[in-house]
C-alpha cells in the first residue's frame, strides 16, 4: 500500500512547526543566524495568491535542481469528525487515490451501473448491521435480518466482480512514475490531510490535472473492500501493538469525547459500519477550496505556475467552514491516571494541558521540549538515560496530538523496569520544578536556540520540507510567514518566558498519565 499515514503510527508524528524533530546537535557554539537577513532573502522568492474560490497558493523559487515539490493540504483531520464516524478523514485519504470518472477506469459509463448497485446494497447491509446491534431483537427477528444480510452479500459479490472488470488500479501512481515522481504520498493527522509529490518541473501540468480531478470528480471505488483494508490496518498498527493502544488510551483519558479524544484511524467497532452517505457528506462539507492550501517549491516562474494552478483548481467549489462537533474539552481538575495491561516492555506517557499553537506561549513550550529531551545533554536524557540509567529512551512533544485546539505537552519514556515508573515521574516533576523556580541558564538557552535555527535552516534547502512547512503554517497559523516569525520569536526568547510557561501549565491537576503494566500471574 502506498500510504504513509504518520498520524496513525505511535510516537511518529507529522512534521509541524510546533512538534518537530531537531536533527542537528551542535557540540559547540555557533553564530546565531540573522533572521531578518534570511527572511529578506526568501521574501523575494515567495509569492502568495488567493484564487476566486478561496484556495490559497504559495509559490517559492528554490532552483537548486530542475524539480518541484507540490504539497496540497486540506484543513481537515480527525478532529472534525463526530465519534460515530471516527476515521472518516483518514478513510477519505485512501478513497481519493481510487481514481475519477476518467482516471482508474476502462469505461466509466459501463462501470457506473455496478457502482450504483454496490452503493445501494452496501447501504442496505450497513442498515442491517446497525439493526443487529439492538440487544432487544427476538431470535426470529435476528434470523430474518441475518438471512437478508446473506442474500445482500451474495448480490454485492456479483456487483463487485462486475465493477472489477473496469478498474485500472493505481493509474495515477503509474502516470506519476512514468513522469519521474519521487515521494508520491499522503498523510492524515488530527488537524490536516496532506497530498504530496516531487516531480521534474516540466510535469507541473500533469500534477495539476491529476490532483484537481481528485477533488472535482472523485469516484469512491472499492469503498467496501477498502473499509476492510482500513480495519486490517488498524489491527496491525493498533490492536497488535500495545504502545499504540496506550496512545489511544492517553487520548481517551486526556480528551474524552472532545475532538482530540479519538485516534486518526478510528475505532475497531465503527470502521466496519462507516456509511457511504456519511463519508460522501463529510467530503462535500470539508474538502472545499477555501479549506485548501497548495504549496509549490522548486525551479518555477511565478506567473506561468500560477496560470496552471488557476486553470485546474479555480473551478473547485468553495464552501463555508462547517461546524465542529459540539462537545468541547471539559475543564480538567485533577490528575488523571489510566493503565493498560499488556505483555510488553514498560512505556509511560505523561502530559499537561496547554493552549493551541497560535498562543503566544507556544515558542516557550517548544523551547522547553528541546531543553528537556533534545540530545544527550538535555535535562531528562542526561539524568534518566545516561546518569541514572532508569530509561532506555525519553522524548517530548510540545503539542500533542494536534495544534489547532487545546492539546498537551507530552513526555514519553521507556523505563527498563515497570517498578521504575514512580522514579521516572518523580525525576520529570523535579526537573520541571527546577525550571519553574530558577528558569534556564543562558548557555542552555543559547544551545537550544542554535539547534533550532540550524535544523530549520538546513530544511530550507529541501523543496519538500519547505513546501510542507509553508503549507502547514498557512493552514494552522493563517500565514506562511509564521514559519519565519517562529525563528524570530525563538531568537528573542528569554528564560523568564519558559519559566512562566512551566508555572502556568505544568500543574498536577492538569496532568494525564498512562502506562503499560504486566498481566497478573
Amino acid at each position: 500500500m502506498r500510504l504513509f499515514c504518520t498520524g496513525l503510527i505511535i510516537f511518529s508524528f507529522t512534521f509541524s512547526m510546533n512538534a518537530m524533530s531537531i536533527a542537528a546537535k551542535p557540540e559547540k557554539d555557533e553564530k546565531i543566524i540573522d533572521i531578518s537577513e534570511l527572511k529578506t532573502r526568501f521574501d523575494s522568492n515567495i509569492r502568495k495568491y488567493t484564487l476566486k474560490n478561496g484556495l490559497r497558493v504559495i509559490l517559492m523559487k528554490n532552483g537548486f535542481s530542475p524539480t518541484i515539490a507540490a504539497y496540497l493540504k486540506v484543513s481537515t483531520g480527525s478532529a472534525e469528525e463526530p465519534f460515530d464516524i471516527a476515521g472518516t478523514a483518514h478513510f477519505l485519504e485512501h478513497l481519493l487515490f481510487k481514481g475519477t470518472k476518467t482516471l482508474g477506469t476502462r469505461n466509466f459509463e459501463r462501470e457506473k451501473p455496478y457502482l450504483e448497485q454496490i452503493i445501494a446494497d452496501g447501504e442496505r447491509l450497513d442498515t442491517i448491521e446497525r439493526q443487529l446491534l439492538n440487544p432487544h431483537l427476538s431470535q426470529s427477528e435476528r434470523d430474518k435480518l441475518n438471512q437478508r444480510k446473506s442474500e445482500l452479500n451474495k448480490r454485492m459479490s456479483i456487483w463487485q466482480k462486475g465493477a472489477a472488470k473496469f478498474i485500472l488500479s493505481e493509474e495515477d501512481s503509474k502516470a506519476y512514475s512514468l513522469a519521474g515522481q519521487v515521494g508520491y504520498n499522503a498523510y492524515t493527522t488530527t488537524d490536516v490531510t496532506n497530498y504530496q509529490i516531487k516531480l521534474p518541473k516540466n510535469r507541473l501540468e500533469l500534477w495539476a490535472e491529476i490532483e484537481s480531478s481528485r477533488f472535482k470528480q472523485p469516484v469512491f471505488r472499492e469503498y467496501y473492500p477498502e473499509r476492510k483494508v482500513i480495519l486490517e490496518e488498524r489491527r496491525m498498527r493498533y490492536d497488535s501493538r500495545p504502545q499504540s493502544l496506550l496512545y489511544e488510551l492517553y487520548l481517551k483519558t486526556a480528551f474524552g469525547f472532545s475532538p482530540y479524544g479519538k485516534p486518526v484511524i478510528g475505532f475497531a467497532s465503527n470502521i466496519p459500519r462507516m456509511r457511504y452517505r456519511d463519508t460522501l457528506s463529510f467530503f462535500n462539507n470539508y474538502y472545499t477550496a477555501n479549506r485548501m492550501v497548495i504549496s509549490i517549491v522548486g525551479d518555477i516562474k511565478f506567473e506561468p505556475t500560477l496560470a496552471i494552478v488557476k486553470k485546474h483548481f479555480e473551478d473547485l467549489p468553495a464552501g463555508s467552514d462547517p461546524e465542529y462537533p459540539p462537545i468541547e474539552l471539559d475543564a480538567q481538575n485533577g490528575h488523571r491516571r489510566a493503565e493498560l495491561v499488556a505483555e510488553h516492555t514498560p512505556v509511560l506517557l505523561t502530559g499537561f494541558k496547554r493552549p493551541p499553537v497560535t498562543h503566544s506561549d507556544d515558542i516557550a513550550l517548544e523551547a522547553l521540549s528541546l531543553i528537556l529531551t533534545q540530545g544527550n545533554t538535555s535535562r531528562l536524557v542526561k539524568r534518566l538515560v545516561i546518569d541514572e540509567k532508569i530509561a532506555s529512551s525519553i522524548s517530548s512533544y510540545s503539542s500533542l496530538p494536534g495544534g489547532k485546539q487545546e492539546s498537551t505537552f507530552t513526555i514519553i519514556a521507556s523505563p527498563f523496569q515497570h517498578k521504575d515508573y514512580h522514579r521516572l515521574e518523580t525525576v520529570i516533576l523535579e526537573e520541571l520544578n527546577k525550571i519553574a523556580e530558577n528558569g534556564v541558564s543562558d548557555d542552555e538557552l543559547k544551545k537550544i536556540k542554535n539547534a533550532y535555527f540550524v535544523s530549520l535552516v538546513d530544511s530550507l534547502s529541501a523543496n519538500a520540507g519547505l513546501a510542507d512547512s509553508l503549507s502547514y503554517a498557512e493552514l494552522i497559523f493563517g500565514s506562511y510567514e509564521e514559519f519565519f516569525s517562529s525563528l524570530e520569536k525563538m531568537q528573542k526568547l528569554e528564560s523568564k518566558q519558559i519559566q512562566n510557561a512551566v508555572k502556568q501549565y505544568f500543574k498536577n491537576e492538569k496532568r494525564t498519565t498512562v502506562y503499560l503494566v504486566k498481566p497478573e500471574q
